[in-house]
Parts: structure tokens; C-alpha cells; sequence
């Protein structure tokens, strides 16, 4: 049914305006008698004379009075009954509107107290009409909302307000708090009779759950666009004007985000020249809404230095709206950075700031062409520190690199500006001279940078060191044509001026480069004794000096040629570690002895400790323990009886990974020793924190005992030293009595050498064995 038009409402009030007041119906109904009686029968008297009609006539009139008030009172109740029709159909409407409203409604008492609640407000809070009636709306309202809400209706109850409205939250009858819309109006009419309120509370906890999201949402993407230090994001509109910038831009560009929205891109980032292109570009994005092309740009900070971005683009044209594009920026400033640094590293040195081999190279090549131009030397010389490694061992690698520091820096002084300096690597340095008169120039040349490397260095932490060096020289066209071989003649010539007891220099020779040859040639021929089983292991006795019995061998290595006979170890060892055959040489003699060690066992002989050397090569691979165990449990020979000897140099290049490598061997339950101990750079300090079982006394402390003083003090205080970090000691190289005499007399415990034996093959070892047995048993 339709509501009731503006017109009818009106006709509705005149006509209640008469049903609802009767006085006023009597007062017409009285004055319309006055008049209809006191006027009609006068007009009567005056239009008829006749007595008989007159009374007739009066009749007449008495029907129509009649009917005339019959009319006034039907309409009277007419309008009446229409009235309450009326006012029935509103009522019925305002029920309705009442409980089908789609929002919470009710009548609240000034004090709090719900009077009527709609259905929907009991559906949305939870509780029926009468539960609510039974509360205030205080007892429901949420702690931090109740104080605002208390506020504005006290306001809106004292007439400073007409109304409010808020977000509030009310607790539902299970217990949770839900978010409402809250919109309070008073209503203070005295035929309602006491102040009361009417409050329309809408359901917007999903609206406050999508909130929530779209907030998380925007938190989450805020933090995604903030969390790339690298990546800028600028967000413009379709003229350029910016409304977007994130942290990265203000790191990158320079700018905070306040200054940079509001004003337009060409006056932020963009240099000058680029300005028309980019306008042209982004007007042709918004045109036809393809992005403008990725594309690494040179682009400008707010200090106006130059800053290098890969940018890409997207336009986000939204129905409705106007188009907006972002510019998404990688900055590239770090890995310029790389590629310069890697351009650079290849071709200079990062330690000495020196040209590298491979720059050394590219200039000698041009260095090459201007000498065949115009016949003249060219002369390269290749600078080694002598005992280089020493430094390290001893001192650190950051000691090690200051002194590089120092010597490249002073090289660079003495030398001309035409002179081309570089670091090949290590401690090796090389330069290359152009116009060389005669080749004794380059040998002047040379001497300088020796000189200038021979002397006392001064270092930073008050350490001072004394170093020498050695050189090569190659020139150019006498030796070689090449840069290459050229550089290959000087290294030659350095390891003959090496050979030649260091600190000197050398010339490249053919003779020399058939001893290179002899080298490459000797190598090849130990890969084939390898295979063709030429190595044999000798045994030399070590004695224990308390009561003359063989009580273990050390395990030498021997190589008899069919050609050449037997070849001295110190010729083949040196090729077999700079080739890395001494890894598969020195598993085989681990292998090989700890099979004859078996032999020897099942033969009878008693328990003999074999010693290995292990090489410093072998020592420094991470599967010499698996290897080591893998032998002993192929071979079945006792780990106690099996005993590896290292060399300090060995030991000392990289402390900690000693230290962990002997504890691991330790645990196969080997024994460990220091060969030649005391011609190396070991720490006392760090002795003590090997695992180490025995100490090895180098043959040349030995060779002038008991005479020479010094030697003596030295093996007593070794011995000593030994003994008070519970190793024992073995002297090597021991070949007159007296040197045994004495080293008995200071405590050793053992000792080698031809005195007692030279090395022997196995099975000449074994007879020595047993025929010393019996003597050393009478005795």
C-alpha cells in the first residue's frame, strides 16, 4: 500500500482536526439551531399567511432540519471512521518500517535503558526484545567507546546537539564485540512524555573486517615497496605530476617524499636533454597505453649528481578515472660499481694497485711492435722476494701483503715513467724497458731494483724485516719474439739466479732453457715409473738409544731408472710436488709400508714403528685422514705402529686447519712427528697445541756434535723442551759415536742414521733385524 501523498495528509489533519475536538462540532451544531429556528420561522411568517399551509409549511421544515443534521452527524462520523482508518494504516506502516528496517532501531531512556528494540538489533546483538529491556545500553557498550558515546548523548540530551553519530562496538551475547554505525537523535515531546532517543545501529563488522584487509593490504604493500633498498617507485599522474615515492626513491634520488609529490617529473629527476623525449614518451603512453619501453637511463639526484636505473613503466588507466602511470627504477649505482671493479681487477692488481700478468702482457705486445719498428732491446725483467713464504709462515698474510705494499710502492719510485711495472702474482713482480741500449743496461737496471728490495723494511706494528730478492732477464729480439716467452725466458733466468744463492740476477740462455726442457722431461719419465713400478721404498733403522735396539724405520723413497740407475730424491721430489704426482707418490708409500709392515710382522720380527714423511701438499688435501684409514684397514697394520712425519713449514701455513687435521689423524690412533725440527719458523707458542708425539732433530745440528758449542746447547735445549711437552726425540743424520755418546748423554731418545745403518730394501732391513737381535739380547 502507498504511503499517504502531502494533500491527503492535510485533509487527513483538517479532518481529525474536527472528530478529535467535539466541542467544536456542538458549537456548530448549537449556533446552526439558534439560526435555522430563529430565522425559518420568521421567513415563514413572512412568505405564508395561510394558517392551515403555515402548519403544513412547518412540518416541512421539521423534516429538513432532521435531514439536514442527519447529514452533519453522518458526515461527522464518517470522517471520523476514515480518520482511524488513516491513522490505523500509518500505525501499521511505522510497525513495519519498525521491525523490517534492514538496521538495528530502538527507543533508549535517557538513562540508557532500551525501552523497544526492533528484530534486526536482536539479531545483530544476539539478545531478545526482553534480555535487552532488562539492560542499558552501557552494559553492553565497549569500554574504549563508552565514554565518547556518554559524551555526545549527554550533549544531544541538554540541546547542544541534534544529533551525533559514531563507529562503535557492542558486545554480543557470545561474548565477542562487534562493530556497529551509530546514529542517536532525541526526541522530547511532551505527548511521548519524558525524554527518549531514538538510535539506528547498522551492522559494519564486515565492513570493518574488509577495512582490516584493504589496511593490512596496503601496510603489506607499502612494506613490499619500501623493503627494496634498490627499487624506487614513483607513481605520476597523467601530466607528470607526482603522488608517489617511496623510501628507495628518497634514498636513491634524493629527495623526501614530501618534497617530491606535487612536482613534476622533468623537475626532479629528469636531466635536461632528456626532458623533450620524455614528454613525447609518456604523452604517447597515455595515448595509446603502452608502457614505455624498459631501458637502463642515466637519471639525476637532487644534488644534481648523475644516477644510472634500469626503469620500467606501467600505466593504470581505471574506469572513470583519469590514466596514471608509476616508474618502477632499479638502481644500478652498486653494480657499476662491480663492473668497474671487475674491469679494473681485470687488469691491475687489487693488493699493489699494479698492473696484472694478463695487463703485462697486452703492453708488452705493443711494446713489441714499436721495438720492430725501429730495431731496439726491450728488456723484461721478472723480481722474486726470496723466502717470501718464510715471511708469511712467520709473521701472517697481513704482514705479508704491507711488505708487498711497501716494495711495489718503492719499485714504482725508482723506475721511469716509461717503465711498465706490474704484480704477476704472489711475491713475483715483472717490468718491462723499453729502449735498451745494450743488454748490460737491463743488468744495471736489475741491480737497482735489488738493491732497493735489500734493506730492513719498517712495518706499522713496529716489526722490522730484512728481505732480499732475485731476478731474471728476457730481451727482446735476442731471447725471444714474444710477450709470453719472453716473460717465460726471465722466469727461467730467476730460477737459475735462485739457484745461484738469491739475492742476484740472471740472463735468459738456450742453455738454461734445455735444463726447462730437462725438467718437462724428467717429470714425464716419473709418470712412467709410476706405472711401471721403478719407485721402491728403502728403510733406514731408528735406534732407541737407552738400550741399542732397532725399535723402528723411516720409509724413504727410491727411484732406480733402468736407464739412469739410481735418481737422487732431491731432483724427482721437487717435480713430483710442483706437478701434483706427489699425492698419488705419497699414498703408495703409505700403502706400501703398511703392507710390509705386515710382512714384517708375520715373519716374526718384533713391532716396529714405520715412519712416512708426509708432504706438505698431501698434508693441506682434506681426504689425507680418509686415506690413511682406509690403509690401515685394507692392510691390517696396527695404527700405533705407523707413524707420520710433517715438517713445520707444513704445519705452519695454516694453523687452525693443522691443529684439526692432526687431531682427526690423531683419533685413527697414528703417531705424529716434526720432521727437521728447528730449521723452520714455527711458534713455541703454537707447538704446544699440536698433538704431536715426536720431535725430529734436523741432521744439521748433528753433524759437528759434541764439538760445536752452539749446536750442542741447541739439541740439549730441544731436547729438553721435548721432554717438558712429554714428545719424545729422534736426531737424524747420526754417523760417529761420539755424536751418539752425547745425544744419549743429554736425554734423547732415539736416533737415525748411518751410524747404525744407511737405508736398506725390506728384505736386507729384516736380516739386520735379526742379526742385531741376538746381540742386543746378550747384552
Amino acid at each position: 500500500m502507498a504511503l499517504p501523498t502531502y494533500d491527503h495528509r492535510h485533509r487527513q489533519e483538517r479532518s481529525q482536526g474536527l472528530s478529535h475536538r467535539p466541542w467544536f462540532g456542538a458549537l456548530i451544531y448549537l449556533v446552526f439551531g439558534v439560526v435555522w429556528i430563529s430565522s425559518s420561522d420568521y421567513l415563514l411568517g413572512i412568505i405564508v399567511t395561510d394558517p392551515e399551509l403555515y402548519s403544513q409549511y412547518q412540518t416541512y421544515k421539521g423534516w429538513m432540519y432532521v435531514g439536514f443534521t442527519a447529514l452533519l452527524a453522518w458526515l461527522l462520523l464518517w470522517q471520523r471512521s476514515h480518520a482511524e482508518k488513516e491513522s490505523n494504516l500509518v500505525r501499521s506502516l511505522f510497525g513495519l518500517t519498525f521491525e523490517l528496517a534492514n538496521v538495528g532501531i530502538a527507543h533508549v531512556r535517557k538513562d540508557g535503558q532500551w525501552l523497544r528494540c526492533n528484530a534486526r538489533l536482536c539479531e545483530i546483538l544476539g539478545y531478545s526484545e526482553l534480555e535487552l529491556q532488562r539492560m542499558t545500553f552501557q552494559d553492553i557498550t565497549h569500554p574504549d567507546d563508552l565514554t565518547k558515546d556518554l559524551t555526545q548523548m549527554e550533549q544531544l540530551g541538554n540541546g547542544v546537539r541534534r544529533e551525533y553519530s559514531m563507529e562503535k562496538r557492542y558486545r554480543h551475547k557470545d561474548g565477542h564485540y562487534i562493530w556497529t554505525r551509530l546514529c542517536v537523535r532525541a526526541v522530547d515531546d511532551k505527548q511521548f512524555g519524558e525524554l527518549f532517543f531514538i538510535s539506528i545501529i547498522e551492522d559494519i563488522q564486515n565492513l570493518k573486517e574488509v577495512e582490516t584487509e584493504l589496511r593490512e593490504a596496503n601496510l603489506k604493500f607499502s612494506a613490499l615497496l619500501d623493503s627494496g633498498a634498490e627499487i624506487s617507485v614513483q607513481g605520476y599522474e597523467a601530466d607528470g605530476t607526482t603522488f608517489y615515492w617511496n623510501r628507495a626513491s628518497e634514498r636513491i634520488y634524493g629527495y623526501s617524499a614530501d618534497e617530491a609529490i606535487g612536482r613534476h617529473l622533468l623537475d626532479l629527476i629528469i636531466p635536461q636533454p632528456m626532458h623533450k623525449a620524455v614528454t613525447e614518451g609518456v604523452k604517447a603512453m597515455v595515448e595509446t597505453g603502452k608502457p614505455i619501453p624498459s631501458a637502463e637511463l642515466v637519471l639525476k639526484r637532487k644534488d644534481q649528481q648523475p644516477v644510472t636505473v634500469f626503469s620500467s613503466h606501467t600505466l593504470i588507466d581505471l574506469p572513470g578515472k583519469p590514466p596514471q602511470f608509476f616508474c618502477i627504477d632499479i638502481d644500478l649505482t652498486e653494480q657499476k660499481k662491480q663492473e668497474q671493479r671487475a674491469a679494473y681487477l681485470a687488469e691491475f692488481d687489487a693488493l699493489t694497485d699494479l698492473p696484472n700478468r694478463q695487463s703485462f702482457l697486452q703492453q708488452l705486445k705493443q711494446a713489441i711492435e714499436r721495438a720492430g719498428r725501429r730495431p731496439q732491446l726491450v728488456a723484461v725483467i721478472i723480481l722474486d722476494v726470496d723466502h717470501f713464504k718464510n715471511i708469511n709462515d712467520s709473521y701472517g698474510h697481513a704482514i705479508g701483503d704491507e711488505l708487498l705494499q711497501q716494495v711495489s710502492q718503492a719499485l714504482g719510485k725508482l723506475l721511469r715513467n716509461s717503465d711498465y711495472l706490474a704484480r704477476l702474482g704472489g711475491d713475483e713482480f715483472a717490468v718491462f724497458i723499453e729502449d735498451v741500449e745494450q743488454p748490460e743496461d737491463a743488468a744495471r737496471i736489475a741491480d737497482k731494483l735489488l738493491h732497493c728490495v735489500h734493506r730492513v723494511w719498517k712495518l706499522n706494528n713496529g716489526v722490522d724485516v730484512k728481505l732480499s730478492a732475485s731476478a731474471g732477464i728476457s730481451l727482446y729480439p735476442v731471447h725471444e719474439q714474444t710477450p709470453e716467452t719472453l716473460l717465460q725466458g726471465a722466469d727461467t733466468a730467476l730460477y737459475k739466479a735462485k739457484s745461484e744463492g738469491r739475492n742476484t740476477s740472471a740472463y735468459y740462455s738456450d742453455g738454461m732453457t734445455q735444463n726447462a726442457r730437462e725438467r718437462l722431461t724428467l717429470e714425464s719419465r716419473l709418470r712412467n715409473a709410476i706405472v711401471q713400478q721403478h719407485l721402491h721404498l728403502y728403510f733406514q733403522p731408528q735406534v732407541e738409544l737407552s738400550s741399542g735396539q732397532i725399535v723402528g724405520a723411516e720409509a724413504l723413497l727410491r727411484w732406480h731408472d733402468p736407464d739412469e740407475g739410481f735418481i737422487a730424491p732431491s731432483r724427482f721430489i721437487p717435480i713430483a710436488e710442483s706437478s701434483g704426482l706427489i699425492h698419488e707418490i705419497g699414498l703408495w708409500v703409505i700403502q706400501q709400508s703398511c703392507r710390509q709392515g705386515v710382512l714384517w710382522l708375520q715373519q716374526g720380527l718384533p713391532p716396529l714403528t714405520i715412519a712416512v714423511n708426509v708432504s706438505a701438499h698431501q698434508f693441506q688435501r682434506n681426504e689425507l685422514q680418509q686415506q690413511i684409514a682406509d690403509t690401515l684397514l685394507s692392510s691390517g697394520f696396527p695404527a700405533e705402529q705407523l707413524e707420520l712425519e710433517m715438517t713445520e713449514s707444513a704445519l705452519m701455513t695454516q694453523h687452525e686447519l693443522a691443529v684439526s687435521t692432526l687431531a682427526n689423524l690423531k683419533k685413527l690412533g697414528v703417531r705424529l712427528a716434526i720432521d727437521d725440527f728447528g730449521t723452520g719458523y714455527s711458534s713455541l707458542a703454537y707447538l704446544k697445541s699440536f698433538p704431536i708425539d715426536v720431535l725430529k732433530i734436523d741432521k744439521s745440528f748433528i753433524d759437528q756434535l759434541p764439538d760445536h758449542h752452539q749446536d750442542a746447547e741447541i739439541c740439549k735445549a730441544i731436547v729438553t723442551l721435548a721432554h717438558t711437552l712429554e714428545f719424545d726425540v729422534l736426531a737424524e743424520g747420526v754417523e760417529l759415536e761420539a755424536q751418539q755418546h752425547y745425544l744419549k748423554q743429554i736425554g734423547c731418545d732415539r736416533y737415525q742414521g748411518y751410524y747404525c745403518s744407511k737405508p736398506l730394501p725390506a728384505n736386507k732391513f729384516a736380516q739386520l733385524i735379526q742379526q742385531m737381535q741376538p746381540e742386543h739380547s746378550s747384552e
